[in-house]
C-alpha cells in the first residue's frame, strides 16, 4: 500500500491539493482573526478559541470535501477511471489507499493549523479560556471525529460532481452540526459530532460564545463517545466506499 499512496502522492504534484493544505487554514485564521479584532481587547484574546470555532463549523468540511473531489477530478478529466479500472489491480484496495491518503493529508492540515494557532498564541495572549494544550487537542479531536467525511466525500464527488459535494458537504455541516450540537440528540447527526467535542475543551458554544461555568455542555463524557460512534462510521463508510468503487469493474 506505501507504493499506492506515493502513487497518490505523486498525481497531486503541482495540482490544487497541495495548495488547500495551507490555503485553507490559513483563510480559517484570518477571518477568525479578523472577527475577534472588530470586538475589541476582551474578544481578541479568545481567538485561537476562535479559530477552532471556525475551524469545526465550516472549514474543515470545506477542505474534506474540496481534497476529495479534486482527487476523483484528476481521473474523471482524464480518463474517466478507465485506466484504473483497465489495470490489473485490486480496485477495493485503491479506493481504500485513496482514502488513506486523504487521511493524512487532512491530518497534515490540521498540523498547520496547530502552528497557527501556536504563533498566534505568542503573538496575542491567546488562548483566554484554556490551556493551548486543550485546544491542540480540540483540533486532533475534531479531526478524528470528522474522520468519516473522508470516504463519503470521495464517494459522493465520484458519483455527482465537485461543486456538489463541496456545497452539500459544507451546507450540512454549517446547519445541521451548529443545530444539534448543543442539543441532546447530538449524538443522532455526524456533523454535529466534532462541534460537541470542541465544546468542554475550549468552553465556546458551537456559536461562538464563551459557556458559563456551569453549563451541561461543559461535560467531557461526550468525548469518548464521539470517537466511538465516528470511528465506526468511518469504518462503515470506508467499507461502503471500497464496495462501491469495486463495482467500477463491471461497467
Amino acid at each position: 500500500m506505501i507504493l499506492d499512496i506515493k502513487s497518490e502522492v505523486l498525481k497531486t504534484k503541482r495540482t490544487k491539493m497541495r495548495k488547500m493544505l495551507f490555503i485553507i487554514p490559513l483563510i480559517c485564521a484570518f477571518l477568525a482573526l479578523s472577527f475577534n479584532f472588530l470586538g475589541g481587547p476582551e474578544i481578541i484574546r479568545l481567538s485561537v478559541e476562535t479559530i477552532i470555532n471556525h475551524w469545526g463549523i465550516i472549514w474543515l468540511s470545506v477542505f474534506i470535501a474540496a481534497v476529495a473531489g479534486l482527487l476523483n477530478n484528476l481521473e474523471k478529466k482524464s480518463t474517466r477511471f478507465k485506466t484504473t479500472v483497465g489495470l490489473p489491480v485490486n480496485l477495493g484496495k485503491r479506493e481504500l489507499t485513496r482514502i488513506v491518503f486523504l487521511v493524512g493529508f487532512t491530518f497534515l492540515a490540521s498540523i498547520f493549523l496547530i502552528v497557527i494557532m501556536t504563533i498566534t498564541s505568542f503573538v496575542i495572549e491567546s488562548p483566554f479560556l484554556v490551556p493551548l494544550s486543550l485546544c491542540i487537542l480540540a483540533v486532533l479531536l475534531t479531526f478524528i471525529t470528522s474522520l468519516w467525511q473522508i470516504p463519503f466525500c470521495l464517494w459522493l464527488s465520484r458519483k455527482t460532481n465537485f461543486f456538489f459535494t463541496l456545497l452539500f458537504n459544507s451546507m450540512l455541516n454549517l446547519n445541521l452540526g451548529t443545530l444539534f450540537a448543543p442539543t441532546e440528540d447530538w449524538w443522532l447527526v455526524p456533523y454535529a459530532w466534532h462541534l460537541r467535542v470542541q465544546m468542554p475543551l475550549t468552553k465556546l458554544h458551537s456559536n461562538g460564545i464563551p459557556l458559563p461555568e456551569d453549563s451541561e455542555l461543559l461535560s467531557f463524557s461526550v468525548i469518548p463517545v464521539a470517537i466511538t460512534i465516528s470511528l465506526l462510521l468511518f469504518f462503515l463508510l470506508t467499507l461502503l466506499a471500497v464496495w462501491s468503487f469495486r463495482k467500477l469493474e463491471v461497467r
